[in-house]
């Protein structure tokens, strides 16, 4: 049986942390492709260098609040020009992001092993962690340390439904 360690819900912080960067620059860039925007026309409607975007999405950077909402009135700025709808806040931070987040919190006072208990309703969330953490390692976006502790809570998760 894969025992949690000392360590691991820091390493699980980083991958949500990480897991969160990843759901908002695929938000993002969703509402681009729905509106036909390219990633240059954001980046320069932001004030940016043409690839500033992509670079952001490719490799998962951290931007600042400002930029995030930059970004939001960009789109909707090129979306009236277009005549789309404009860009919801909600289809960025949108409530999957949220749950994240509230788990990321939880894991300053919770241990790993009480948010697997069956009576905690997480063992969902950490089913549907698999697949971004699947994409994060393709990627070589998580660390080999990281890596680990979710493969142990994955199988921790699958012992329990034995």
């Amino acid at each position: 049986m894969p025992n949690i360690l000392p360590n691991d819900n820091e390493l699980l912080q980083g991958v949500l942390h990480k897991v969160i960067l990843y759901r908002v620059t695929r938000n993002l860039n969703n509402e681009l492709v729905s509106r036909k925007i390219k990633h240059y026309q954001l980046s320069e409607a932001t004030g940016r260098s043409g690839n500033w975007f992509n670079r952001t999405f490719n490799n998962l950077e951290d931007m600042r609040v400002s930029t995030l909402i930059k970004s939001i009135a960009a789109v909707s700025k090129i979306s009236k020009q277009n005549k789309d709808n404009p860009i919801l806040i909600t289809s960025i931070l949108n409530n999957e992001i949220m749950e994240i987040a509230s788990v990321l919190l939880d894991l300053n006072d919770v241990e790993i092993k009480d948010l697997l208990s069956p009576d905690s309703g997480m063992t969902d969330f950490f089913k549907n962690l698999k697949f971004y953490v699947d994409s994060l390692e393709t990627t070589n976006d998580i660390s080999v340390e990281e890596s680990d502790v979710c493969g142990r809570i994955f199988n921790l998760i699958n012992e329990g439904e034995r």
